[in-house]
């Protein structure tokens, strides 16, 4: 067998066996959650089974706490998202397009709080939400969620923004157009695949965030991490069973994979778009 083939082969093998594990987690917890309790964890795995949607009908009768924080973690997340976005599009301009030494060097201040553990950070902020009357609010983790993430996005959208030559602005700003418009009609449209990336960065770590949340929502503002945590804690408890937990984790997941794979085709599209009209 020629080598080449051999290592096609090797290639294709590692890739399946990360996809496997990537995503093996997942399709147990998907397939568990249509399963009756007694074939959820057997010391042979259950292949063929009934399926059942008695898990979801649970989780809708039983756990309005459930959906109540599905909505809080929407509005968590977008408000996040736009955050972030407002923020660090025109950081991320000014690094790239003002470069200096000075300006340069507080790049490590945006590295060191990605490089805090998250309680160092929630732990003292806690007093004074609770002092000015954030505490348990959706303004809160948004606040924190954008403050955490800002940073990230920031370095990264500057990247993005230093591959668009500058004499693409500087063009439309000799044609009439001021440094604002040109940022928008010129520089945002080429950029989007970043705007994209990091609008799914964000968003997966505020939809999926539990410390966070854990000390700052305690009930108007609790997301579905936490109560998945609670969930977890009864397991044998007021007839909680894990085919529930998985039910909910299901559900958990759907929002953002659809999200995620939404944006994907389209930031897709648009660049077979350009490519085809370029």
């Amino acid at each position: 067998m020629p080598i080449s083939r051999i290592q096609r082969l090797l290639e294709w093998a590692a890739l399946l066996f990360f996809v496997a594990v990537l995503a093996g987690p997942i399709a147990v917890t998907v397939v568990s959650s249509f399963k009756f309790e007694r074939d959820i964890f057997t010391y042979v795995p259950v292949v063929a089974f009934a399926p059942t949607l008695a898990n979801y009908a649970d989780l809708l009768r039983d756990w309005p706490k459930f959906w109540s924080a599905m909505a809080n973690s929407a509005v968590i997340t977008l408000g996040s998202v736009v955050l972030v976005l407002a923020a660090a599009l025109p950081a991320a301009y000014a690094y790239s397009r003002f470069a200096t030494r000075r300006l340069g060097l507080t790049t490590l201040f945006l590295l060191a709080v990605r490089m805090f553990p998250p309680l160092i950070i929630t732990v003292p902020l806690f007093p004074i939400f609770t002092g000015v009357g954030l505490d348990d609010t959706h303004l809160a983790l948004v606040l924190l969620y954008g403050a955490f993430q800002v940073s990230m996005a920031t370095l990264m959208l500057k990247t993005f923004i230093d591959a668009v030559p500058a004499e693409l602005e500087e063009a439309a700003m000799i044609d009439g157009c001021s440094r604002p418009q040109a940022f928008f009609r010129i520089l945002l449209p080429a950029i989007r695949p970043g705007i994209v990336a990091s609008a799914i960065f964000v968003t997966i770590f505020a939809w999926n965030d539990y410390l966070f949340a854990l000390v700052i929502a305690v009930e108007r503002s609790v997301t579905t991490p936490v109560v998945l945590g609670e969930m977890l804690g009864m397991i044998g408890e007021n007839n909680v069973g894990w085919g529930t937990v998985f039910a909910a984790a299901t559900v958990q997941m759907l929002p953002v994979m659809g999200f995620v794979w939404t944006v994907q085709r389209q930031m897709l599209r648009g660049a077979a778009a350009e490519g085809v009209k370029g």
